[in-house]
């Protein structure tokens, strides 16, 4: 079907997003534009913006085919609001010029629980730093985007952008920050709507086959009217085409609301009626393939008269020749004077055609935009294995969160949907998704199990005590979930059994209770089923058991530990590389306590900080306290405050996640006083007047985005007490200014 690799593996259409767009039989060359984008040799980034049908797209997919640079185009959907997805469709739009420079970031997406952001595109950069031929990437569509998230790391890609890299960004708006600092520092090239506003000249080459060579007077009215809007010359056209051969037709379109009407009253309604049925189910659809279609019309054909529609280049355009898109203001048209009850006919038609080949995300999105949220539901429950067997977690999340609550009504769904919002870190959609699957099974809900687990019961039980116990539950729930778990999972030879323990013996860990936790997960390692466990997961629980094993006194089985799973540690760092982190977090932790015990500071700096970095990409959050507050006291040792006070911010940020430990609340809370008393003492070789280590604290604080009542609020203090701090820190400083104040003590090496 196609010479591109699919992004998904369960999603074809998706192809058709990586090809450039082909280009009208019309094509207008426009040198002026053209040569402005030429630009991008000396320049890194182009931005074109301009509303819908302004021929953004055609512009671009001329240039590229004459720029003489390796392409990699993605046009962005609606459904690619989620960094995995987008960041998957631009590495593997990138994989066809530049492959060396994309598999390990492709391998890293792989790994659901780690945002792309952390690994996935910092690998990226770092492959295309490595490359000397110049790679054009233009991603179109870019309205289409609402996440922050996709935004912030288009901000991230453009921060850093390699030098052989050249990138487009196209849209009707392009919410990307920082496009003001690259403007400023003569690294952008743009092309805005009235840039894409035809010319007289160009206008007349575009309507030059449209008309007999003496009807001037045609010419100019439809040049005069369309105001040089591609969208409007188009119709005007048409219009004019519709003129020669005889049909009385209203004077073309000047504006878009002008252009749907004239749309709908000139051009659709002389459509024969099985091309507008045609046409009214592919702006229903969004997307169409000629298959789909004749399932979703009960005809034949309409593969060859969508391709011949596509040739005229007035309604749907392809980039494969297989699935079509309308042209949006054709979409519109149709669509403000569709059906209802036919709309949610025709997208019933296609979900059912959509599951039968193996698109259920086409098909959830369909009975979504139908109304229909039980039968999206039924959907979801029946693919949910083709989801996660893709490693698709993001998206299958992202699908039911689209679900009305109400219509969710299987206990397997919700389960996997607590765990995929689990793995994926959106921990405060777990207990509402939990507290749903509870209440049904009390109602007796159907009950058919889930893969790996001995009752749903221990699937849920360990799902509450691992991801959904809010930092505000009582101490003990986490454990009290666990117990049931491990109750209800009896057969040591499934993985239920392991996670349950795991659990278990997790929660008596944070809970402060090693020597409890010990016998737990040595039986959780020792388990048949933990052998045959994939790898990543085998690593959690040996990180795990390690920790407890320091935690409980006997660093020698701890060492054993560390020592048999290097290899394994290695082999999926050298895969994986940072996206490792959370199978191999805690065993680097590990190895750091244990080179701490054998008086080898240096090393044991070393691997806790590999840890703390770890953790940052990706942790359980009660993990990465536990992580972060032991590099902190390794950082102290070493004689590095300032270090071991970032460290413990992090654990403080972290520990707003993770289930209450006064343990380790107390152990932050001693460790950052000696830790701000080294600096407040190291302050007297610089100031006159030596901060106190409150005002340390406050300082530290300030660096933030906390306002001054958040500040007091996470220091315990009133608002005004924290205001007596900071005049004393600016007045030490000799600042006006919190910004001032921050940048003196970077200065002091205070900060």
């Amino acid at each position: 079907m196609t010479d591109t690799p699919p992004v998904d593996g369960a999603r074809p259409v998706l192809t058709a997003q990586l090809r450039v767009p082909p280009v009208p039989r019309t094509l207008v060359p426009r040198t002026r534009l053209t040569a402005r984008l030429d630009a991008l040799s000396q320049v890194p980034v182009a931005v074109v913006t301009g509303g819908a049908g302004w021929g953004k797209t055609t512009l671009l997919a001329g240039w590229v085919r004459s720029a003489r640079l390796p392409v990699a185009w993605v046009t962005v959907g609606a459904a690619d609001d989620d960094p995995a997805r987008f960041w998957t469709l631009v590495v593997t739009a990138l994989s066809g010029p530049a492959p060396e420079s994309t598999a390990p970031a492709l391998a890293a997406l792989g790994v659901p629980s780690v945002d792309p952001l952390d690994v996935a595109l910092p690998v990226l950069l770092n492959g295309l730093a490595e490359r000397t031929a110049p790679v054009l990437l233009v991603l179109d569509d870019l309205h289409e985007v609402a996440d922050g998230r996709v935004a912030a790391g288009l901000e991230l890609l453009l921060e850093h952008q390699p030098p052989a890299l050249r990138v487009v960004l196209a849209g009707r708006g392009v919410p990307v920050p920082g496009l003001a600092r690259l403007r400023a520092r003569g690294r952008l090239v743009e092309v805005g709507h009235e840039d894409l506003r035809f010319t007289e000249a160009e206008a007349r080459a575009l309507l030059a086959g449209a008309v007999r060579e003496d009807d001037e007077d045609a010419v100019t009215g439809v040049v005069s009217r369309s105001e040089g809007w591609a969208a409007g010359l188009a119709l005007g056209a048409l219009a004019l085409r519709d003129a020669a051969a005889g049909h009385a037709v209203r004077p073309g379109p000047p504006g878009r609301e002008h252009a749907l009407e004239y749309l709908a009253a000139e051009v659709l309604a002389g459509q024969p009626a099985g091309r507008r049925e045609l046409l009214t189910a592919v702006a229903v659809l969004d997307r169409a393939s000629g298959p789909l279609l004749d399932a979703v019309l009960d005809r034949r054909g309409s593969a060859a008269e969508l391709a011949a529609l596509e040739r005229t280049g007035t309604f749907v355009g392809t980039a494969d020749g297989e699935w079509y898109r309308m042209h949006e203001l054709t979409r519109a048209a149709l669509r403000r004077e569709a059906d209802p009850a036919r709309t949610a006919e025709l997208l019933t038609r296609a979900a059912r055609w959509s599951v039968a080949a193996g698109l259920p995300e086409d098909a959830v999105r369909a009975l979504l935009a139908a109304g229909d949220h039980p039968a999206a539901a039924d959907v979801l429950v029946a693919s949910t294995g083709v989801f996660l067997g893709t490693g698709r977690v993001g998206e299958f999340a992202q699908l039911g969160a689209l679900l009305e609550p109400t219509a969710t009504r299987s206990v397997p769904l919700l389960a996997s949907l607590a765990w995929a919002a689990g793995v994926t870190g959106r921990l405060d959609r777990v207990p509402a998704l939990l507290d749903r699957a509870e209440r049904l099974l009390r109602e007796g809900a159907p009950d058919p199990g889930h893969p790996g687990f001995a009752t749903t019961v221990g699937v849920l039980a360990s799902l509450r005590s691992v991801y959904g116990t809010p930092p505000t539950a009582d101490r003990g729930a986490a454990r009290t979930a666990a117990e049931a778990a491990v109750a209800a999972e009896t057969d040591p030879g499934l993985p239920g059994w392991v996670a349950a323990h795991v659990a278990l013996g997790g929660a008596l860990l944070g809970g402060g209770d090693p020597a409890a936790a010990l016998p737990v997960l040595d039986r959780a390692w020792a388990a048949p089923a933990t052998a045959v466990l994939p790898v990543p997961n085998r690593l959690e629980v040996a990180g795990l058991l390690g920790w407890c094993l320091l935690e409980a006194g006997d660093p020698a089985r701890a060492r054993e530990l560390v020592r048999t799973t290097a290899a394994e540690v290695a082999g999926l760092e050298a895969a994986l590389g940072d996206a490792a982190a959370g199978a191999v977090a805690l065993l680097h932790a590990v190895a750091a306590r244990l080179a701490g015990l054998d008086g080898d500071l240096p090393s044991a700096r070393r691997r806790s900080a590999r840890a703390a970095d770890l953790v940052a990409v990706q942790a359980h959050p009660a993990v990465a306290v536990l992580v972060l507050v032991d590099a902190a006291d390794t950082a102290l040792r070493c004689g590095e405050p300032r270090a071991a006070l970032a460290l413990l911010d992090q654990a403080r940020e972290a520990a707003r996640d993770a289930p209450p430990a006064p343990e380790l609340a107390a152990r932050v809370a001693a460790l950052g006083s000696e830790a701000g008393s080294r600096v407040a003492r190291s302050s007297r070789a610089v100031l006159a007047e030596p901060l106190t280590e409150r005002e340390v604290t406050v300082l530290r604080l300030l660096r933030g985005p906390l306002s001054r009542r958040q500040v007091a609020a996470e220091l315990h203090l009133s608002v005004n007490t924290v205001k007596g701090y900071t005049a004393a820190l600016y007045r030490k400083l000799g600042v006006d200014s919190r910004a001032d104040a921050v940048a003196r003590a970077a200065e002091l090496g205070l900060g």
